[in-house]
């Protein structure tokens, strides 16, 4: 059996759930690759502990489609300039084991200003394949505690039998973002999301967010911050950071704490490699995560490293152009 979890675990860190995409996080690879018009690419990314326990990997596909109306002049098939301004259309599908799902989106850089802002809402739909697992999201005495369900054994253990539920959940995803354009195509930025979420489960309001790897309530919200930067070395090669904060919300009915207020934040450091004009990239990237309290850990301190690869490759139009600098 211990041989047995073992190989799942490494099975699960290709084929888990979660992708860091227009939704959330940070696309490295966006701003470099996109044309104005129409953009379709996929990604496959994982991401894994050094050593297993708490941190569940994460992996998955996407199909990912987006438009770029620019607001002024219409120079479709053209690289986008330093400090666009543009209307943003997005569609997207993901798969994987544990569930199965679409976005779509609209997003807007009003103005050609350095640094930019850009508003988006991302709404979410995905079904749970018999994945959905009832979660301890509060510190009962003598039902549970949150630092025994959310962690990576808890859910493996668990997933796919009796009590793991097929179930529907929608989220949507308000965000803004400011970035700020440095020398050489360096850049800076942060995202902030405010996210509703809603999940159909018979487990009394207690339920799992795969995608974002933390419990939530059947209604929920969540604040993420996001702070990223991008510094190209060569042609070919770009060093980056990318560090995400989570955190759910609150409940409490009378005197009982329904739901704490969970969180944690997780912070990437490395390297970019692309080619083929920017339509093939590989992202390999280190670092580590923390749970804001500790109560709610019982992990070591080697579980908290991570270690994360994605490829994200764009199919090229007709009339995409490409200009030498």
């Amino acid at each position: 059996m211990p041989c047995f979890k073992k190989l799942l675990g490494l099975f699960l860190v290709f084929f888990t759930c979660n992708v860091a995409s227009f939704a959330d996080g940070f696309n490295e690879n966006a701003n470099f690759a996109y044309r104005y018009g129409p953009n379709l690419s996929w990604s496959i990314l994982g991401n894994t502990p050094f050593v297993w326990g708490q941190w569940l990997p994460q992996a998955t596909g996407m199909l990912h489609y987006a438009w770029l109306e620019p607001l002024d002049e219409l120079p479709y098939g053209e690289r986008l300039e330093l400090n666009p301004s543009y209307l943003r259309m997005d569609a997207a599908i993901e798969l994987s084991p544990f569930y199965a799902g679409y976005l779509a989106g609209l997003g807007i850089r009003p103005f050609k200003t350095n640094p930019q802002i850009e508003l988006n809402v991302v709404y979410e739909s995905y079904i749970y394949m018999r994945s959905n697992l009832e979660m301890v999201t509060a510190e009962v005495e003598g039902e549970g505690r949150i630092a025994e369900s959310w962690n990576a054994d808890y859910i493996v253990d668990n997933i796919y039998k009796d009590d793991a539920a097929f179930d529907y959940t929608q989220l949507i995803d308000m965000a803004i973002s400011l970035s700020y354009s440095l020398p050489k195509g360096s850049v800076l930025g942060l995202k902030f999301h405010y996210i509703l979420s809603d999940i159909s489960t018979d487990f009394d309001g207690k339920s799992y967010d795969y995608r974002r790897n933390i419990p939530v309530f059947s209604r929920d919200f969540l604040l993420v911050l996001d702070a990223y930067g991008r510094l190209p070395l060569t042609n070919h090669f770009a060093a980056l950071f990318e560090s995400s904060f989570y955190k759910t919300g609150f409940l409490r009915d009378k005197n009982t704490v329904q739901k704490e207020s969970l969180g944690y934040g997780k912070a990437m450091l490395g390297a970019h490699f692309f080619w083929d004009d920017g339509k093939q990239n590989i992202i390999l990237e280190v670092g580590g995560w923390k749970r804001t309290e500790e109560r709610f850990y019982n992990g070591s301190f080697a579980q908290k490293f991570l270690v994360q690869l994605e490829y994200q490759g764009y199919f090229s139009f007709p009339f995409h152009r490409n200009f030498t600098k």
